[in-house]
């Protein structure tokens, strides 16, 4: 219980480390040196008296015990929440100096998705905690874009961030194992650390961009099957294959290029996860038919996800990430 725990001095930033050490043993090292174990009656004497920031550890009950100021705030969106579990439960969050806001008038103007999703990954973690800040700035708080993941990897250096980041992002599920992956939530993280380890899909949407596709042709799933294609042993014909779903050109109605670049203009949506599975399952199908040399009837290039028919999601044969 929070009230039994031995009391850190509410005044003193860091406290006494044999004390924290007594009070309470971490399960594992601090993810921050500098961070404290306060109770709820601490914590309510920096909201009343306190302006400024404090690092603090939170579990299960020091959330809950913030939480208790949670009385105007907007209802939880459980899919962000869901997302903030997993990625904690994974050991993926960190603490990036975005902090929990609590007004001095004890009201939590910010952060309560974090806090919750503490509470049901029941995991310790710690966050930085901004006291002081009056309640009517709770209007603005948060009304920034958020930073995306083609901005964190534009920051890193690279060109097309929006592109590369969203190719980064198939490929991760690709690699976990689609069709069932496709929901899974991906982490800016967890895309940062796969661009730096697939360097090439920058140079490979590059690439692509070269090629005079329709609009109803390239997309997402083009740029992760040509840089899985260009990590196969027939990569040297990834240009060759590229120029024919490009243009149609110089190739019989019974080639895979010719056969994938039809089926998507006549229509398959790209703004739907059934519409980008199938896309992306026809892609592997075309590169994989054209590496091998081989040709398809129309009435046989095709791709079932779902029904009684449904079909495994095809790998690009010999590719490796």
């Amino acid at each position: 219980m929070l009230a039994k725990r031995a009391r850190l001095g509410a005044s003193g930033r860091h406290g006494d480390e044999s004390l924290i050490a007594a009070r309470k043993p971490p399960a594992r090292p601090l993810t921050n040196p500098h961070a404290e174990w306060l109770t709820s009656e601490q914590i309510g004497k920096l909201v009343s008296d306190f302006y400024g920031m404090r690092t603090l550890m939170f579990d299960k009950e020091v959330a809950q015990a913030v939480l208790a100021y949670n009385t105007g705030n907007r209802k939880i969106n459980r899919r962000k929440l869901q997302q903030l579990v997993d990625q904690m439960g994974r050991g993926e969050f960190i603490n990036t100096g975005e902090p929990i806001i609590i007004s001095k008038e004890g009201v939590l103007n910010d952060g309560q998705h974090r806090l919750q999703a503490v509470v049901e990954a029941e995991i310790e973690i710690d966050m930085d905690v901004r006291f002081g800040i009056s309640r009517e700035a709770f209007a603005r708080t948060d009304t920034g874009a958020s930073r995306t993941p083609g901005d964190v990897l534009t920051i890193m250096g690279a060109h097309a961030g929006g592109q590369v980041s969203s190719t980064v992002r198939l490929l991760l599920l690709y690699e976990r194992g689609l069709p069932d992956s496709i929901r899974e939530f991906v982490s800016h993280q967890e895309i940062a650390e796969a661009f730096e380890r697939w360097k090439g899909v920058e140079d490979v949407v590059a690439v692509v961009n070269r090629h005079p596709f329709p609009k109803a042709v390239k997309s997402i799933p083009l740029y992760a099957t040509a840089f899985l294609a260009s990590r196969s042993p027939g990569k040297a014909k990834l240009e060759t294959w590229l120029d024919a779903v490009a243009t149609g050109l110089e190739v019989g109605r019974d080639h895979p290029a010719y056969q994938l670049r039809e089926r998507l203009l006549r229509g398959i949506p790209a703004a739907t996860r059934e519409g980008l599975l199938e896309r992306f399952a026809l892609m592997v199908k075309s590169w994989n038919l054209f590496a091998k040399g081989e040709t398809v009837p129309m009435r046989e290039f095709r791709w079932v996800g779902t029904g009684k028919n449904a079909e495994d999601f095809p790998s690009v044969t010999g590719a490796k990430l």
